[in-house]
Formats: structure tokens, sequence, C-alpha cells
């Protein structure tokens, strides 16, 4: 029973493996045949433009503006 699950679990493993392995040579094979494709951006996530701690409540802004909210632009007034 145990090897029976250790080989189903080797074999998840090694489909797995294959299956990225085939990916990463499909993208590769793609981009020699059409090299003027666009692109997909790598990473959409993060932040665009950077932060800055709101000095009334302590919550982060963007940089351009000095306060979070008008309501705390009009606390510290």
């Amino acid at each position: 029973m145990i090897k029976a699950l250790i080989g189903l679990l080797i074999a998840a493993i090694a489909a797995a493996f294959i299956r990225a392995i085939m990916a990463m040579i499909t993208k590769e094979v793609k981009e020699m045949v059409n090299p003027e494709a666009p692109q997909k951006p790598q990473s959409t996530a993060g932040p665009t433009s950077s932060l800055k701690k709101c000095p009334v409540c302590g919550t982060y802004a963007p940089a351009d503006r000095q306060y979070c909210s008008e309501a705390c632009a009009a606390k510290a007034s």
C-alpha cells in the first residue's frame, strides 16, 4: 500500500516537472518563430508609485499627496 502511494507521488512529481519543461520549450519556440509578437509583462503586481505615510493617521498614500484623505488634511490644519 505504501509502495503504491510513493509510486503515485513520484509519478505526480515527474509529470509536473515534465509539464514545466514542455511549457518552457514551447514558449522559447514560439518566441523564435514569431519574435515580433507582443510580450506579456513579466509581473503586474506591485505598486506603480511610491507611498508615503500619512502624518495624521499613519496609513500610506501616494507620495505626491501630503495626507491620505481630505479628512486627515482637515484634522492637521
